[in-house]
C-alpha cells in the first residue's frame, strides 16, 4: 500500500516538472520570425536591385555637347584698287575695303576688287574673267585664270588689265612676283596682244 503511495507521488511531482518547463519563456524572441530584407519594388512589379537606379541614373545623363568651331576673326584692310575709264584710254584707281580671315582669302579679295567699281561709268577690267586659284609660294603669287571669249580685250586693254592687276596685288609687301596662268598654262600672251612674263617681278 505504501509503494502505491510513492508512485502516486512521484507522478505528480513529474507532471509539475514538465508543465514548469513548458510555461519557462525562452530568453530569445520566440514567437516572431525573422524578417527577410526587402528589395525595393516599383510600381510596375519588377524587383529592382538598390545598385540599378545609380546605374540608371548615370546612363541617363545627358551627353555633354562638343563646343562648336568658331570660324577666325575677320581682318578688314584698304587698298587701291585699278580700273579703265569707260573708253578705255586711262587707268583709274579707286579705295576698296577686304575683309579676309587668312593670306589666300586676302589676296581672292583684292582680285575681286578689280571685277568691280565705286563709279559705274568705270570699266572694270577683271570683270568678265574667272579666277580660279591663288596660292602664294616663295614670295611668287601664282594666279590661275578663265578668260571667255566675251572677256577678251583690245591691245590698250589687255596691256591695262594687266598693270591693274601688278598694282593692286604688289601692295602686299609679301608678294614678290606674280605669275598669270590661263587655265593652268604658262602661255605667251594672256589675250594674244601683250607678252606675258613668268613671273612679272615687282620693279
Amino acid at each position: 500500500m505504501k509503494n502505491k503511495k510513492w508512485w502516486g507521488l512521484a507522478v505528480l511531482v513529474l507532471s509539475i516538472s514538465l508543465v514548469t518547463a513548458c510555461g519557462a519563456k525562452p530568453t530569445t524572441n520566440a514567437g516572431q520570425p525573422e524578417v527577410p530584407p526587402t528589395e525595393t519594388q516599383p510600381d510596375n512589379g519588377a524587383v529592382q536591385n538598390p545598385g540599378e537606379d545609380q546605374q540608371e541614373a548615370n546612363q541617363q545623363e545627358p551627353e555633354k555637347e562638343e563646343p562648336v568651331n568658331q570660324e577666325p576673326e575677320k581682318q578688314e584692310q584698304s587698298i587701291t584698287a585699278y580700273v579703265s575709264d569707260s573708253d578705255l584710254m586711262e587707268l583709274k584707281s579707286y579705295s576698296a575695303k577686304i575683309q579676309f580671315a587668312d593670306d589666300e582669302e586676302k589676296y581672292k579679295e583684292a582680285l575681286k576688287a578689280l571685277q568691280t567699281s565705286d563709279n559705274p561709268e568705270d570699266t572694270p577690267l577683271w570683270k568678265k574673267i574667272e579666277f580660279k586659284s591663288v596660292k602664294l609660294s616663295d614670295g611668287t603669287l601664282t594666279v590661275d585664270i578663265h578668260i571667255p571669249d566675251d572677256a577678251r580685250l583690245g591691245a590698250g586693254g589687255e596691256s591695262f588689265a594687266i598693270e591693274a592687276l601688278t598694282k593692286t596685288l604688289f601692295q602686299f609687301d609679301e608678294i614678290k612676283a606674280i605669275d598669270v596662268l590661263v587655265d593652268g598654262q604658262a602661255e605667251e600672251s594672256m589675250m594674244g596682244h601683250v607678252t606675258l612674263e613668268h613671273p612679272i617681278h615687282r620693279e
